[in-house]
Parts: structure tokens; C-alpha cells; sequence
């Protein structure tokens, strides 16, 4: 079941980047500080290491194959049937007498797990029926010996170690199975088990060659999302964009947490394979349905959450657009709240001020339109907020002398400060207010410099783009961890003319980090300084994976 237009809520959207709380201009900006404490010439910035904790994604739409069962005739109870299997002495007659006790025991498991209401009782459950079964295939498996162990014998081995989570146990059986008929009917279906229990172990290269020269067939939905997966985690972007389609294409994916984790898993390498808005629009419409009430809120997470967590703004703000524009009239107020603000956080980062008064005016007013849709306490913080990007811009304006701050932060202000229902923050607003009047008043023509501070606060908002550089390679190497550090070297008008990495920029590990990280700051604009000279800003972040 897909996802109904009116349950994209207000705190379901919030799932993306969190609003920032905005900054306090310097005191004394009103006066003309920032003139006054100018200095001539170049200037080097240091900013407090940015901590960073990656997300380590993993393939999440197939957790574990379907259980092959055989039932003896007679069904037999379970202590007859373990003593046949243990009298058996023939290793192919063991193999039959010990699938059909896992058989049964699998039976029982269900059974009584179906009873299950905690997560207590389901391990209980599982420990005491799955633990046995898996035990049975193992020795009936040992006693056959390496390479005449039959197929079902194999094929519910390599099921039962996925159960219990043993990606290496898994691996064996399925890689055995393959092994034993590469080209027969089943074998595309094995070998994306192959994969998974390979991916699984963060064996990215191994996996990839399991499947890398296996055709692409919606037919085959297992082995194309492994095959996404593997070619993802092994550099492969377009590749790997193709091969999710595929699988994505299949009729397969009807059971609704794997549906709901195939979305994820869509979400995420739209984002994360640098594919287009405008080459993911039909595959993310192919997928979710034309209907507004599907397409609607497949958009809004793509804008929200996939190219917000990649860091790529521009590709948000368009995805957000066209959700806006899909489901026209019938958007929920408090969405359209979230999505206006998003546009307005986004084009800060892009450097657009204009664009970013503009959205915020939009947010306001449809925080104005969406009476009991919207808590009280859920408008002041999105008021407070845009009134933060105010005080940013207002910031960026008094220590730099960069007018393109100036208009955005005074309508900002104007657009907030009534709003504000706490009367000491209003108090506190109202006087940021008339010190960017003074400050506009008494600021000299050629003052002006970077600050520490404002530019600290400003590249903060790039750390989505550094983390998803991260957890790209986190993907290929799941200890990865350390620092980066990044020198930018602007000029006047705040254009990065030069970065340089340490490590220095390669192909794998913190080297491949260091150089997707400096790529994107290349991107990145300063406010135009009033006084000639460069800004030296050296950045560094501290990278670890997040607990899971």
C-alpha cells in the first residue's frame, strides 16, 4: 500500500536536514563595527573541526529468501523423525531425513512465533526450533562432504544462516550452489543470495563478481538489486542506477516493508549516484505511480530527504518544486510549511539570498494559511528559524559589507519580528533590527573583511555535502574513520580560486574522501569582502560511522 497524500505530516517531513537556529550578529554591528574593525590586507581563518557521523547504508529490500520445506509422509512426530534422521548412516539419506526434521521444525517455529506478542518471545522461539534445524543441515551437510552436498540441502542451509544472521555461513552454501550448476534455472536467484551475503560482509569487490556478467531482466528482481548494490559500492554510479530499476521494474515487490525499503533504497542512490532531477523524475514516477496521491509525497522525500542528506541543494529545491507543483491545491498546509522553509535552508547554501527571502516569505505565509493544520508551538520555531537566516544574513552583511545581505536580512526581519510571540526574543529582535539600519547608515565603501565567525557558521551548512562524501566511501569500507582536513583560498569577490586536501586527493579511502570533499568546496561561494585582499580558511572535519 502506498503511501497516502495526507499522511506526509508535519514531522514526517521534518525528516530532513534539521533547521538551523540561526546566528547572532556581532554586537555592535549597528554602530558600523565592522568598518572600524576591518583590517587591511589578507586574512586567515581557522574554524572549529566539524564532527561528523556517517551513515553506513546497506541493502535492506531483501533480508532473506523464501524457506524451502519437504514433509515426510505420515508426518511423523518430532522425536521419530530425529531419531530417523541420527540412525542414518548413507550421507544422501541423511541429507533427505535432515531437510525434512529443519522442515518440520521450521513448521513448529512458525507456529509458535505466530503466538509471539514480544520480541522476547520470538527470539525464544527462534533459539528454540531454528536453532536445531540449522544445527540438523550443518551435520547432515559435514557428513556429505565438500562437494556432494545436494541442492535443497544447500538451498535451505544457505536460508537458515541468513535467520541467524552468519553472512559467512550464508555465503558458503549459496557460493556451493552456484558452483554445482552456474547456468541451470535457479541459478540467477542463488547468485543474488551469493551477492547479498557478500555485500553483507562489506565484500564489495567479491560481490560484484558474482554478478557483474549476469544479464539485467525484471524477471530476475533479486539478482538486479544485488547487482545495483554491488556496482554502488564499487564505484559504478550509472551502473548502479540502471540495475535498481530494473530490479525496481519487477512486479515482485508487493509485500509492504520490502516495498517501503525498496523506496528507501531508491530514495538513497537518487541522491547518491549523482543522477539528475530530471533522469530520475521518470524512474521515481515509474515507481511510485502517476497518481498525485502517490507521486506527491515520493517527490517531496526526494527533494526532503535524498538530495537533502546527498547535499545537493539545487537538485532539492527542483524536486521540491515539482512536488509542489504535482499535487497543486491539494498539498497539506503544514507540508507546504516544511517544503517553503527546506527551499529557503537550501538556498542559503547555494548562495542565493534573494531566492532565499523569496522562499521564506513563502513559508510565512503559509504558516499564516495553516491554522489548526500547524501546533502553535510547531509555527513559532519555523518563524524563529527564518528569522535566524535573517540574523545569518545580517551577519554575512556587517562583517563582510556584502550588500547582497542587506535587502534579504531587513525584509527577513520584517517578515519575522511580529510574529515572534516570546516578548523578550522580540525585544532582542527588534534591536538586531535597527542595528542592521545603523549598520547600513555608518558602513564605509572598502571595509569589510571575512569573519571567523560568520564564516564558520556559513560553511557549516555545507558539512551534508563533506558527510555524504564520507559515507560514499564509508560504503566501500566500513572501518573507515579520521580526519580531513581542507585549505580554501578566496579571493575579494568570494570565489574559491584554490583547495588543497590532507590528505591529498585519491582514489580510496580518506584520499577519495578528501577528494570528493574538495570538488564540492570548489562550488562553494563566500560573501564579497569590501576591503581588498584573500582569505586563507582551513577546515577540518572529524569523520566517524554513526552506531547503528
Amino acid at each position: 500500500m502506498k503511501l497516502p497524500l495526507a499522511a506526509l505530516s508535519f514531522v514526517l517531513l521534518t525528516g530532513c536536514p534539521p533547521p538551523d537556529q540561526g546566528t547572532t550578529p556581532e554586537s555592535g554591528s549597528g554602530s558600523g563595527s565592522a568598518a572600524k574593525t576591518a583590517m587591511a590586507g589578507d586574512n586567515a581563518i581557522e574554524v572549529p573541526a566539524y564532527e561528523l557521523k556517517g551513515v553506513m547504508f546497506e541493502p535492506g529490500a531483501l533480508s532473506r529468501p523464501g524457506m524451502p520445506t519437504t514433509i515426510p509422509k505420515g508426518k511423523p512426530n518430532l522425536d521419530k523423525q530425529r531419531k530417523l534422521y541420527a540412525s542414518q548412516k548413507d550421507p544422501v539419506l541423511k541429507q533427505a531425513y535432515g531437510a525434512q526434521l529443519a522442515s518440520m521444525l521450521y513448521l513448529e517455529f512458525k507456529t509458535e512465533d505466530g503466538k509471539a506478542k514480544t520480541d522476547a518471545e520470538h527470539e525464544d522461539a527462534k533459539k528454540k526450533w531454528l536453532t536445531e534445524a540449522r544445527q540438523v543441515l550443518r551435520d547432515a551437510a559435514t557428513a556429505a562432504g565438500e562437494g556432494k552436498v545436494d541442492d535443497l540441502t544447500l538451498r535451505m542451509l544457505g536460508s537458515y544462516e541468513l535467520l541467524f544472521d552468519d553472512y559467512a555461513g550464508s555465503e558458503k552454501a549459496w557460493s556451493a550452489l552456484v558452483n554445482k550448476d552456474p547456468n541451470g534455472k535457479e541459478a540467477a536467484y542463488n547468485r543474488a543470495w551469493w551477492a547479498l551475503s557478500l555485500l553483507w560482509q562489506y565484500k564489495n569487490a567479491e560481490a560484484l563478481a558474482v554478478v557483474k556478467d549476469q544479464p539485467l531482466a525484471d524477471k530476475q528482481p533479486e539478482l538486479a538489486y544485488a547487482m545495483a548494490w554491488a556496482r554502488w559500492r564499487t564505484g559504478d554510479e550509472a551502473g548502479a542506477w540502471k540495475a535498481l530499476n530494473v530490479a525496481a521494474g519487477a512486479k515482485a515487490w508487493t509485500d509492504q516493508p520490502t516495498h517501503d525499503a525498496l523506496e528507501r533504497d531508491i530514495l538513497v542512490f537518487a541522491g547518491r549516484t549523482n543522477t539528475t532531477f530530471e533522469a530520475a523524475l521518470p524512474e521515481v514516477t515509474a515507481f511510485a505511480g502517476k497518481a498525485k496521491p502517490l507521486l506527491y509525497p515520493m517527490l517531496a522525500k526526494l527533494g526532503l530527504s535524498s538530495y537533502g542528506f546527498a547535499g545537493r541543494w539545487a537538485e532539492g529545491v527542483k524536486a521540491l518544486e515539482k512536488a509542489l507543483e504535482t499535487a497543486g491545491d491539494t498539498v497539506p498546509p503544514n507540508d507546504r510549511v516544511v517544503i517553503r522553509y527546506v527551499e529557503a535552508d537550501y538556498t542559503v547554501r547555494l548562495d542565493a539570498p534573494v531566492e532565499t527571502a523569496k522562499f521564506a516569505k513563502q513559508a510565512i505565509e503559509a504558516i499564516a494559511a495553516c491554522g489548526t493544520k500547524c501546533k502553535d508551538q510547531e509555527k513559532q520555531d519555523y518563524v524563529t528559524n527564518i528569522y535566524g537566516i535573517g540574523r545569518l544574513f545580517h551577519l554575512l552583511y556587517a562583517t563582510s559589507n556584502d550588500v547582497r545581505y542587506y535587502g534579504p536580512a531587513h525584509d527577513l526581519y520584517e517578515l519575522t519580528i511580529p510574529l515572534l510571540m516570546d516578548p523578550a526574543r522580540r525585544a532582542e529582535a527588534q534591536k538586531d533590527a535597527a542595528a542592521l539600519e545603523l549598520t547600513l547608515k555608518n558602513t564605509k565603501v572598502g571595509t569589510g573583511k571575512h569573519d571567523t565567525q560568520a564564516i564558520g557558521v556559513l560553511l557549516a551548512r555545507h558539512n551534508q555535502e563533506a558527510q555524504a562524501c564520507y559515507e560514499t566511501s564509508l560504503a566501500m569500507n566500513p572501518k573507515l574513520g579520521g580526519s580531513v582536513v581542507v585549505t580554501l583560498e578566496s579571493d575579494q569577490t568570494g570565489v574559491i580560486k584554490g583547495v588543497a586536501t590532507e590528505p591529498k586527493a585519491g582514489l580510496a579511502d580518506l584520499s577519495a574522501v578528501a577528494g570528493c570533499i574538495g570538488e564540492h568546496a570548489k562550488t562553494w561561494k563566500l560573501p564579497t569582502r569590501g576591503q581588498p585582499g584573500s582569505t586563507r580558511i582551513k577546515l577540518t572535519y572529524a569523520l566517524s560511522a554513526a552506531k547503528k
